[in-house]
C-alpha cells in the first residue's frame, strides 16, 4: 500500500508542483505587464480629460474626440495623467488599479485550482489503473503458482484488446498445452505400468520354469540322460526367448532416444529378402507355411540392411504365426520411379477392426495374438522403417487375411 502510494503520488506531485511554479512565474510576468498597460490606459484617460478641459473650460467635452484621443494617446497626454494620479497618491509605488490587481490574482487562483483538481483526478485515475493492474498481476502470479503445483485450471481465456490480454491468452495456450501433455503423460504412465506388468509376467513364467528344471537336474543326479537332455533343450529355448525379448526392448529404447545411426548401402532387394527368408526358415518349417517371393528382385535400394532385415523379419514372422498350416505368405516387390514397395500378405484369421488401428502400438495385444506374444515386434518394425524414411500400412479382413505394405522412397 505504501509503495503504491509513493509510486503513484510522487510523480503526480512533482508534475503538479512544476506546473504550479511555472504558472506562478508566468503570472508574475503577466501581472507586471498588465499593471503597466492598465496604468498607461488610466493615465491616458486622465490626461485626455485634463487636456480637453484646460483648452476650453466653458465648453462641453466632445465624446468622439476624447475617444479618438484615447485610442492613441500622446506621450504628453499620458505623462500629464500620470502626474495627476501621483499627485493624489493613486499610483504610489507604481501600483495598478485595484481592479487590475484583483483580476490577475483571481486568474492565478483559478488556474492553480484547475491544476490541483487535474492532479487529483490523475491521482485517482492512476490509483485505479494501478490497482486493476496489480490485481491482474496477482491473478497471474497465483495462476503460475497453480501451474507449478500441476493445477491446470483453464480460467484465463480473454478476447479483449491490449498487451495484458495478449499475455493472458498466451498463458492460456501454454496451460492448454501443459494440460494435454499432462494427460498424455498420465496415459503413457498407465500404459507403461501395464506393459511392465505384462513383461514381468512374460519373464516370470519362463524364469519359474527354468528354476524348476534346474532344481530337478540338481536334485536328481540319477535323472535319465534323455530327460536331462530335454530339460536342457527347454532351458536353452526359454533363455533364447528371454534374450530376444530383452534385445527387442533395448532396440526400441535406442530408437526412441534416436541413438541409433542407420548406415545406408546400395544393394539389390533380393539380398534383403533372402536374409529375411533365412531368419524365418526354421519357423516356417515348424508352422508348415511356405514363403513365396515375386517381382523384380534385381531392383536396387539404398537402406540399412541390418535394421531393415530386422523390421521385415518381425512383419513376416507375424504373418507366419497367424497363418493356417499349409498356407502361403506372399512377398511381392513393386517398383516405380518414386518408390519401391513390398506387399506382404497372409491368408490367416485376419485382424478385427477394433484391433487394426492399434496394431503398431507398443505392447498392444490383439484378440487373436498368441499367448507368447509381447506386442512389440510390429512396433519395433514401424520404428525402424520410419527411421529409414519409409512408411508402413496395414489392411485386413477377418477370416481372409492381412496385408502389410512397406514403402521405401527413392
Amino acid at each position: 500500500m505504501r509503495r503504491r502510494l509513493i509510486r503513484i503520488f510522487l510523480p503526480i506531485f512533482c508534475v503538479v508542483l512544476a506546473a504550479s511554479l511555472a504558472l506562478v512565474t508566468a503570472f508574475g510576468a503577466l501581472r507586471t505587464s498588465y499593471q503597466a498597460a492598465a496604468n498607461r490606459e488610466l493615465a491616458g484617460i486622465i490626461g485626455a480629460a485634463l487636456t480637453n478641459n484646460s483648452n476650453d473650460s466653458s465648453a462641453e467635452l466632445d465624446p468622439l474626440r476624447v475617444i479618438q484621443e484615447l485610442r492613441s494617446p500622446s506621450s504628453a497626454m499620458v505623462a500629464r495623467g500620470e502626474a495627476a494620479l501621483r499627485q493624489y497618491g493613486y499610483l504610489s509605488s507604481d501600483l495598478a488599479s485595484p481592479s487590475a490587481s484583483n483580476f490577475v490574482t483571481q486568474v492565478l487562483a483559478t488556474a492553480l485550482l484547475i491544476i490541483l483538481a487535474s492532479g487529483l483526478v490523475l491521482l485517482l485515475y492512476f490509483w485505479w489503473l494501478d490497482y486493476r493492474t496489480s490485481r491482474k498481476i496477482r491473478r497471474l502470479v497465483q495462476y503460475l503458482q497453480d501451474l507449478g503445483n500441476k493445477i491446470y485450471d483453464l480460467r484465463l481465456a480473454e478476447n479483449q484488446e491490449g498487451e495484458f490480454s495478449l499475455l493472458t491468452n498466451e498463458l492460456y495456450k501454454i496451460t492448454v498445452a501443459l494440460r494435454e501433455a499432462a494427460d498424455q503423460n498420465r496415459l503413457a504412465r498407465q500404459e507403461l505400468e501395464t506393459a511392465l506388468a505384462d513383461i514381468s509376467h512374460q519373464l516370470r513364467t519362463p524364469l519359474t520354469s527354468l528354476q524348476i528344471m534346474v532344481d530337478n537336474i540338481y536334485d536328481d543326479p540319477e535323472m535319465p540322460a534323455a530327460t536331462r537332455q530335454e530339460f536342457l533343450r527347454t532351458i536353452s529355448r526359454q533363455t533364447e526367448a528371454m534374450s530376444s525379448l530383452v534385445t527387442t526392448l533395448l532396440n526400441l529404447a535406442k530408437f526412441d532416444s534416436k541413438s541409433i545411426k542407420l548406415h545406408r548401402t546400395k544393394f539389390p532387394i533380393a539380398a534383403l529378402l533372402s536374409e529375411v527368408q533365412q531368419n524365418l526358415a526354421v519357423l516356417a518349417d515348424i508352422a508348415e507355411v511356405k514363403l513365396e517371393i515375386s517381382g523384380d528382385l534385381t531392383t536396387e535400394v539404398s537402406l540399412d540392411l541390418r535394421w531393415q532385415s530386422e523390421a521385415l523379419t518381425n512383419i513376416v514372422k507375424n504373418c507366419i504365426e497367424h497363418s493356417p498350416i499349409g498356407s502361403v505368405v506372399e512377398i511381392a516387390v513393386k517398383q516405380n520411379p518414386l518408390f519401391l514397395r513390398l506387399i506382404i500378405s497372409d491368408h490367416g484369421e485376419g485382424i478385427s477392426p477394433q484391433d487394426l488401428h492399434h496394431i503398431f502400438e507398443r505392447f498392444y495385444k490383439s484378440q487373436n495374438a498368441k499367448s507368447s506374444s509381447i506386442g512389440i515386434g510390429l512396433s519395433l518394425a514401424k520404428a525402424i522403417i520410419e527411421s529409414d524414411q519409409g512408411q508402413i500400412a496395414v489392411r485386413s479382413v477377418e477370416g481372409q487375411g492381412t496385408t502389410f505394405t512397406v514403402t521405401y522412397y527413392s
